[in-house]
């Protein structure tokens, strides 16, 4: 729960946590509301983030055990797991920092918490319209090519995949139908995981989508890359 790891940053501090709010002009309103367990939107986590020196991935991992650095720590057992799937891509995904994240949000159209945890199946769609760089759709397909070594970049790229398969059905290309156009080149096991968020008993096919399954999209259906992350209004 994002409260929880609120307050023990704020003890690391010395700090009551009702302190930090007052400092950062956030009002007791919104911590009885992450005390419910909502989470904070993009602006006010990256506040938070750079008052704790910290980074947005670490306030919301929500493992018991996780320490305040566990997002930055590389996992070379992580890295060997996923070869199976990542064989044309062997190479950690590219750090991003918390710009980043918040600006693949507002590409894709979603909160920052739904991004990094993979926790939440359906795509959570943001209503409000924001101005975005186009740019940004290079970082997403570097992060997509790359090798998930650690939680948050596989969460990345599990919860992007969700959002690819929500807006191809915005397109006409439901799951059924994709499941049925890509039966010979994209492992169905690995598909149905990223529908339904049913665990593999192979690991290797607990991943998202990779850079050759987006080609593969992108060559059966007809439709960019941007149409495939980018927010339909």
């Amino acid at each position: 729960m994002f409260w929880k790891k609120f307050q023990y940053l704020s003890d690391l501090k010395g700090m009551k946590p009702h302190s930090v709010l007052k400092e950062l002009q956030i009002s007791s309103g919104s911590a009885n509301n992450w005390k419910k367990g909502t989470i904070p939107n993009g602006e006010i986590l990256k506040k938070i983030a750079e008052y704790f020196g910290v980074s947005i991935d670490s306030l919301l991992d929500f493992s018991e055990n996780a320490s305040v650095n566990l997002a930055s720590k590389k996992s070379i057992f992580k890295k060997l797991t996923a070869i199976p799937q990542r064989f044309n891509s062997l190479r950690a995904v590219i750090e991003t920092t918390d710009e980043q994240k918040l600006a693949i949000a507002k590409y894709v159209g979603c909160p920052i918490w739904w991004l990094l945890n993979d926790s939440n199946i359906a795509f959570e769609e943001r209503n409000e319209t924001e101005t975005v760089d186009s740019g940004i759709i290079f970082t997403i397909l570097d992060i997509m090519d790359g090798c998930a070594d650690n939680d948050i970049d596989k969460a990345m790229q599990i919860q992007l995949s969700r959002a690819v398969i929500h807006n191809l059905e915005k397109h006409g290309f439901n799951a059924e139908k994709l499941s049925e156009l890509t039966a010979e080149s994209i492992d169905q096991h690995k598909l149905k995981f990223i529908l339904t968020g049913e665990k593999n008993k192979d690991q290797s096919l607990n991943y998202g989508l990779n850079y050759s399954d987006l080609c593969y999209i992108k060559a059966l259906t007809g439709l960019e890359y941007t149409d495939m992350f980018k927010k339909i209004s």
